[in-house]
């Protein structure tokens, strides 16, 4: 089978990144794809560059996509809302064959997605048509989706629309955190079936299933920050509801006062649930039960802690 040489499209050193770097496949490039607010003078200064470096020194490895691509010799960019263009006549000077993509904030445009002779796929945390959108993650999660799955597509003009690759369901149980569930679904998962059809494509046997023209799901939309303390029904959702969304978002769902003060930039950490006969306390609040820490619930409480992270306090300052 002969190697695709491989333009990839994705943020950080996602779950993606290392395996197709180890893969039997060419990576001639990495597109970094920047969040929305992304703030190109800031990512400049001293400051972030010093809180990058200590960030990778506690982590003890290269956590932020250009270190790792220097060290690999690879070219490195990356594609924000102001330099499309630009980015267009970088991709074309590499040529790749194949443009890979996981995790991106927004769509390619048709000059892009024209470049490469095998086309553009795109790993989707979802069982495609279902939870098109920037943010199947949290949907899923306020849907009480258990059974989600993965797909592999390829990318057209439209959002999550492309014909289907491979696609697979995975089983996710109540209460699983965010990084539990991506590493199951994208880590295990996702990423064999990246690779897998990614040497369907090298073969020439890709399998294509057009996708039907309506989802039946909403589309999976990021929240507005006002919506975050409103998501969560507190007068009607049942505990274990509330549990599972609360803990499966607890690294970005605002939905609780999270800690101030000396404590600013920690978040609270979701622990178990007890449920009673009547609430102990106003829906959302915290407070104390049992003389422990808590949310109360309409019908029963939610106990929090703080896992002190000094890294978390490093993230929020390169996220402000």
């Amino acid at each position: 089978m002969k190697a695709v040489k491989i333009l990839m499209i994705t943020q950080g050193v996602s779950r993606l990144v290392r395996p197709l770097f180890e893969s039997n496949h060419q990576v001639i490039g990495v597109l970094e794809s920047m969040s929305r607010d992304y703030d190109d003078s800031r990512n400049k200064s001293l400051l972030i560059e010093f809180l990058k470096k200590t960030y990778s020194l506690v982590k003890r490895q290269d956590v932020f996509l250009p270190n790792f691509c220097k060290k690999r010799s690879i070219p490195y960019n990356f594609i924000w809302k102001k330099n499309s263009k630009e980015i267009a006549n970088w991709i074309r000077e590499l040529n790749p064959e194949l443009i890979v993509i996981f995790s991106m904030s927004q769509l390619l445009k048709d000059d892009i997605l024209k470049i490469p002779r095998l086309g553009v796929i795109n790993l989707h945390p979802s069982f495609l048509p279902s939870y098109r959108g920037a943010n199947p993650d949290f949907w899923q999660y306020h849907d009480m989706e258990m059974n989600p799955g993965v797909t592999v597509h390829y990318v057209n003009a439209g959002e999550d629309t492309g014909d289907i690759i491979f696609q697979e369901r995975v089983h996710i149980p109540l209460g699983t955190k965010s990084p539990e569930r991506l590493n199951k679904l994208i880590g295990e998962l996702g990423v064999s079936l990246m690779l897998k059809a990614i040497d369907a494509i090298a073969q020439g046997n890709a399998p294509r299933t057009p996708q039907p023209a309506q989802s039946p799901t909403p589309r999976a939309r990021n929240l507005k920050p006002e919506e975050h303390t409103e998501i969560i029904d507190w007068e009607h959702w049942p505990i274990e509801r509330v549990w599972h969304v609360l803990r499966g978002t607890e690294l970005w769902l605002d939905a609780i006062a999270q800690p101030a003060g000396l404590l600013a930039g920690q978040r609270w950490s979701i622990r178990e649930y007890e449920k009673t006969d009547i609430a102990q306390g106003t829906p959302g609040k915290i407070g104390k039960y049992k003389n422990r820490k808590c949310v109360f619930a309409k019908d029963g409480v939610i106990y929090i802690g703080i896992d002190f992270d000094i890294k978390k306090s490093i993230l929020k300052i390169l996220r402000k």
